[in-house]
């Protein structure tokens, strides 16, 4: 009997242990999706796809795993090179990539590889000059151009957000060979877009920013003003769609994408009003995945207009 309740014993212990290691792994994916630059890859790889459909050609698959490596990499490396200074805002990503920071130059390398390999078999000559400078000015960046941030108030977020939106412009060489006038709008609107999300990141980072004398616009502006100046830009972001819509350079179906301008009110509003809100969580979560949704948005549109 009391081998028996010995046995019974090991066996739960087994299964408790096979437990929290599924556990373990699971915590390990959900946060290596956030705090690996995944979700944010995603949405590079959902806006190529989004202009793909709004320019009415035929969907690349290959380009968008392109997109998603681009992403990664320009994002994994501004993170690797920024472990010690984010520890302030940023701790729950210190603490994952930490996890396997000795072979992060590896993953990276990977990343860039297999991008590279990718553009040069499928791409053409225009989108593969434009994606490499795309790459570059991403890594260029974090080594060289983010003094700036120091001197220039909002640079940082300008600075990315013409980068991130630089990816309409890829897509239309890559698939379209050529710019045209909606790629333009498209261009402009994403840049308004990003320059929301970007700059509402920015929030997290105060205290950090302010320690190393980066001009964000929270350090410069204050919390209450720059929440503010948001919600204008997030208004004005309106402007390119309907005026592409109104002039025919933007299908109607393009309409339902207002939709971003609700939802970057909401987690402005959330951000603004609700006290001890997990500002962490509402970036790294919710604005960084509002990108993703926009193929769905434009699909749903397709159907009902």
């Amino acid at each position: 009997m009391l081998e028996s309740q010995g046995y019974g014993l090991s066996e739960d212990r087994r299964f408790c242990k096979s437990v929290l290691g599924l556990r373990s792994i699971v915590d390990f994916i959900c946060n290596e999706f956030i705090h690996g630059g995944h979700l944010l890859a995603l949405g590079a790889s959902a806006v190529a796809l989004s202009i793909m459909i709004l320019l009415d050609t035929v969907i690349r698959w290959e380009f968008l795993i392109i997109s998603y490596l681009c992403t990664l990499a320009i994002y994994g490396y501004d993170h690797y090179r920024d472990v010690e200074r984010d520890i302030t805002g940023n701790i729950d990503r210190v603490n994952h990539i930490r996890r396997y920071y000795k072979v992060y130059p590896l993953i990276l390398s990977s990343y860039i590889i297999l991008f590279f390999s990718l553009l040069f078999y499928f791409g053409n000559l225009n989108s593969l000059i434009f994606g490499v400078l795309l790459l570059l000015i991403g890594l260029f960046y974090t080594i060289k151009v983010k003094k700036l941030t120091t001197k220039i108030t909002g640079f940082k977020s300008i600075y990315t957000s013409l980068s991130v939106a630089s990816f309409v412009i890829f897509t239309g060489l890559y698939c379209y060979h050529s710019i045209n006038l909606l790629l333009i709008l498209l261009f402009v609107f994403m840049f308004l877009r990003f320059l929301v999300n970007t700059s509402f990141c920015d929030i997290k980072d105060i205290e950090s920013d302010r320690r190393y004398n980066i001009l964000t616009l929270p350090v410069v502006l204050g919390k209450e003003r720059f929440m503010f100046i948001l919600h204008i830009i997030n208004i004005i972001s309106l402007i390119p769609l309907i005026a592409g819509i109104y002039l025919n350079i933007l299908p109607l179906f393009a309409m339902p994408l207002v939709f971003s301008i609700i939802y970057g009110g909401y987690y402005i509003e959330k951000a603004r009003r609700v006290n001890n809100v997990n500002i962490e969580s509402l970036s790294s979560i919710v604005a960084d995945g509002e990108f993703v949704f926009w193929p769905f948005i434009l699909f749903l549109g397709m159907i009902f207009i």
